[in-house]
């Protein structure tokens, strides 16, 4: 991913997650210690939500791949 990718996927998650996350999401991932975390939980730790939110921004920047 370039620079360009990454900025517009940034910019698409912060927002999804504005416009879209609960507010339990958003306290989950405040005490995951914040996103960089939050998007990386360990594997115990599945969080549809999130997982969805992410897809969606990856799907607007026409990142998202055809196999979920």
């Amino acid at each position: 991913m370039d620079r360009v990718e990454a900025r517009r996927l940034s910019h698409a998650l912060r927002d999804e997650l504005w416009s879209h996350a609960s507010d339990e999401l958003l306290q989950r991932l405040a005490d995951r210690g914040g996103i960089t975390v939050g998007l990386n939980p360990p594997d115990h730790l599945e969080d549809d939500e999130l997982a969805a939110l992410v897809w969606s921004a990856l799907e607007r920047c026409s990142l998202a791949s055809e196999d979920r």
